[in-house]
């Protein structure tokens, strides 16, 4: 009985220090506030469109053999404007379906493939700070038409469609919320 009204003062000792008032205090209550708090800093989704660059850099371009096709790995970077302004740098990984030695002598889009992008962005998106990680994927066609999407994590969250030329850029269309 003692052991148990010893518990229940020390509970209630806990739980008014940590609703103090007293500067310089913190305790579980404060630290749920500012979770809070933060959690409601994300925007509401904001419909964004525009336009981007693709910028490749073909210095640090690979090619490996997989079978007939050719595995691509080449470094770059989205330059986003209007609704998104900044700039995405990271890898591109393609799987082209023509050999290795066409794929060198031939113009980038000659072949249809499939790639993903992986992408670290930092910038502002409807004017607010923002940066996160964005995966670029989908598909090449015969000519470098591309069908594919964005996708922002991990800072952003949302879904970009496109409408672009491979190693050109293009435009941008979807909804985004900035945590």
């Amino acid at each position: 009985m003692k052991s148990t009204k010893l518990l229940v003062f020390a509970g209630v000792v806990l739980v008014s220090i940590s609703c103090a008032d007293a500067p310089g205090i913190t305790g579980p209550m404060d630290s749920a506030v500012a979770l809070a708090a933060e959690s409601s800093n994300a925007t509401g989704p904001v419909a964004a469109t525009g336009e981007y660059d693709a910028i490749v850099d073909f210095t640090t371009l690979t090619l490996t053999p997989r079978g007939s096709n050719c595995l691509l790995q080449v470094d770059g970077q989205l330059v986003f404007s209007g609704t998104i302004e900044g700039a995405a740098t990271g890898t591109t990984t393609a799987l082209v379906f023509a050999t290795c030695p066409e794929v060198a002598t031939a113009p980038p889009g000659t072949y249809p493939d499939v790639f993903k992008s992986e992408l670290a962005f930092e910038g502002t998106i409807a004017g607010e700070p923002a940066a996160g990680d964005m995966m670029y994927q989908g598909r090449s066609q015969e000519g470098g038409r591309i069908e594919g999407h964005v996708i922002a994590s991990r800072g952003i969250a949302g879904v970009l469609d496109v409408d672009a030329q491979l190693a050109v850029g293009g435009s941008y269309s979807g909804s985004l919320v900035v945590h």
